[in-house]
């Protein structure tokens, strides 16, 4: 299963992986908790862009990691309105940037030069980056770029064959990133799921 997700990531998105750096996960839900567990310790800030859907900001929590929402896609229209939005939000506690593109709950694609921004900024500040993905499919304007091909090696990409293939409830996703994270995060997701 991991080899074919790596060549249809490399075919689809840029992306180049190896199967140790691939995790299958329940959803993609159950994989942004195995990250937080994985890189988050009580009190560490993970920047989220705003408006999100509400699960991450519940998983962050659950983890006593603290989500700093960073308003974004009703407020900024530029690539340098975009990195001073989430610049303005870091601290010394802050570990994670959180983007999700295609945005849920707006749709909204963020442009390949302003993840590239983003990327700059997250390798600048030494934050991890979780690309949640799961709509990739879903992008009638614009086109979507996996934010992981400007800082792959602090990218952790977030995927969901729940939407991508209709199986909503199947609770069926996986993780793609370097393989420090992700065996880190299997640990978790050993702990949580069996």
């Amino acid at each position: 299963v991991a080899a074919g997700r790596c060549a249809q990531l490399r075919e689809r998105n840029g992306l180049a992986h190896v199967p140790e750096q691939i995790l299958i996960t329940a959803g993609a839900t159950g994989g942004l908790a195995n990250l937080v567990g994985a890189t988050l310790a009580p009190g560490d800030e993970i920047l989220i862009l705003a408006s999100f859907g509400p699960l991450i900001r519940g998983i962050a929590q659950s983890f006593r990691a603290t989500p700093v929402e960073v308003p974004f896609f009703d407020r900024v229209a530029t690539r340098a309105e975009a990195v001073a939005a989430v610049e303005s939000k870091i601290t010394s506690r802050s570990r994670v940037l959180y983007v999700s593109t295609p945005s849920n709950p707006t749709g909204r694609v963020i442009p390949g030069d302003w993840l590239e921004a983003l990327a700059d900024l997250a390798r600048r500040h030494d934050l991890w980056i979780f690309s949640d993905e799961v709509y990739e499919d879903y992008v009638y304007t614009g086109e979507h770029v996996s934010m992981a091909r400007f800082a792959p090696e602090r990218s952790v990409s977030v995927f969901s064959v729940s939407k991508s293939y209709a199986m909503a409830g199947q609770r069926v996703g996986y993780l793609a990133g370097p393989s420090s994270i992700i065996s880190e995060a299997r640990k978790i997701g050993t702990h949580i799921y069996y």
